[in-house]
């Protein structure tokens, strides 16, 4: 028997269910020597993070031993958990979908981007119900995991509910090899820099350090964790030295509720300017312990919904045969001690399911704007829209320059401005705006009335397009 790491390693597993992986078929049904199995029950009396009755520990398997603890421990036979680090490490066979499980079953946590799930159109939130034909509303996530894997090129059907339009949805889904990106990264409109980190895995330190040193220059930041379920508890540590004024990573406190205070790890770039962090009710673990450090020393401002609420970490154990034990060993809090487990991360800016990036890119942009007025909003404009601003009195310029339209959550738009009929200013996309987006106008104060009176202050509008050109 080996413990993998020690809590001093800090290589401990906060995460939530990751995509879709195949245990072997004969490793899953080959029964566990007395050997390990004794081994399970003296880890699980000594580490678990709540004490367990002897009669649990009379359990004829480690998995049956398993099973009567919490959702986040596990029992895995070698190969398992050769396939479970592929899976942490975001490399698989698979459908492209995370998943987690909680008391209304099931359900699907996020989506790869053009991944077979998606092409599929399984979503972020439904709730698995069958897989080939076999309801699994009553099974575990091992078991469901277990169905919907298989080979590269076979094909899965599965059936799902979906509570945002209460409807039940079936695909079939072929199987292919997954490459989870892991840190994506570009450069807003404005100037704002943009990270979205989809695992905490080994690798996201210096995929982050390689993102931050390629968006020099930025007048602000939005770091992405929405969807994202955890991983490492050394590169959530890692990851809050990103953030200026981090100086603490989380609280952790074990069965005896001993208390320590882990430090956030000093990096060599941090994101200067102001930060702020998208979560939703799919940010899990890691994301969470994250978030609460950030928000808590002020480092960031959070925007979203309410985190998923696991709060708990767990420890691998090798057994004496190769076998592992994933066991739920402790809990973390905030630095300052607020609870995670169960309860989540409540964001400062709640927004709508989807507009997180748009809220916060905007306000961003907008907090560049000091001085300027608001023009109010505009709604359901159509895609061809040229934009006519008027003023009360005759404008001296006869060109303008620096009117910017900015799209939330994309680039600029180009476009073209000129003065018409002596008090109109008309503002033309040079192509099509996008259906059913956010944008922001921006008119610097560049005008002048033809009796000499400067505009004192410059102005945005802010803009939703038609979602339907009919």
């Amino acid at each position: 028997m080996k413990v993998i790491q020690r809590w001093a390693a800090a290589l401990l597993l906060l995460a939530a269910s990751f995509s879709v992986w195949s245990p072997p078929a004969e490793a899953a049904t080959a029964p566990a020597s007395t050997k390990v199995l004794e081994e399970v029950r003296k880890i699980v009396r000594q580490y678990y993070v709540e004490p367990v009755s002897d009669q649990v520990l009379k359990a004829s398997t480690p998995q049956d031993i398993v099973k009567q603890l919490d959702p986040y421990s596990a029992y895995m036979t070698k190969e398992e958990y050769e396939e479970f680090l592929k899976w942490i490490d975001m490399e698989s066979v698979g459908i492209g979908v995370m998943i987690e499980e909680d008391e209304n079953g099931v359900h699907i946590m996020s989506v790869l981007d053009n991944g077979p799930a998606a092409r599929a159109g399984l979503q972020p939130g439904d709730v698995i119900q069958a897989v080939d034909g076999q309801p699994v509303t009553n099974e575990t996530m091992e078991k469901v995991l277990s169905l919907i894997a298989g080979e590269e090129g076979t094909t899965v059907a599965v059936t799902v509910w979906r509570p945002s339009t209460e409807e039940t949805v079936s695909v079939t889904i072929k199987q292919e090899k997954i490459d989870w990106p892991n840190v994506e990264f570009k450069r807003l409109a404005g100037n704002i820099g943009y990270i979205q980190l989809y695992s905490f895995d080994e690798t996201a330190p210096a995929e982050i350090e390689r993102a931050i040193r390629s968006l020099s220059g930025v007048k602000g930041w939005i770091f992405d964790l929405r969807d994202n379920p955890g991983g490492y508890v050394e590169t959530a540590q890692q990851i809050a030295g990103f953030f200026p004024n981090v100086k603490q990573a989380f609280q952790l406190r074990d069965r005896s509720n001993h208390q320590e205070v882990y430090a956030a790890v000093k990096q060599p770039v941090q994101m200067a300017g102001p930060i702020r962090l998208l979560v939703n009710a799919s940010s899990a673990s890691a994301s969470e312990m994250l978030a609460a450090a950030v928000k808590e020393q002020k480092a960031a401002v959070l925007y979203g919904q309410r985190t998923f609420g696991k709060g708990s970490m767990q420890e691998m154990f090798e057994l004496s045969d190769g076998s592992m034990l994933k066991l739920t060993v402790a809990h973390f809090f905030s630095p300052k001690g607020t609870p995670i487990h169960h309860v989540g991360v409540k964001p400062d800016v709640p927004t709508v399911v989807g507009k997180e990036l748009y809220a916060a890119h905007r306000d961003l942009l907008i907090g560049q704007l000091k001085g300027y007025q608001s023009l109010g909003k505009l709604r359901n404009a159509p895609v061809d829209k040229t934009f006519v601003v008027r003023f009360s009195r005759p404008l001296a310029n006869t060109a303008v320059s620096g009117v910017k339209l900015y799209q939330l959550g994309g680039r600029e738009a180009a476009v073209t401005a000129q003065i018409r009929r002596g008090t109109e200013l008309l503002i033309k996309p040079a192509a099509k705006l996008a259906k059913g987006q956010s944008y922001l106008l921006v008119i610097p104060p560049v005008l002048k009335s033809k009796d000499g009176v400067a505009m004192k202050k410059g102005a945005y509008m802010e803009i939703q397009t038609a979602a339907s050109t009919k």
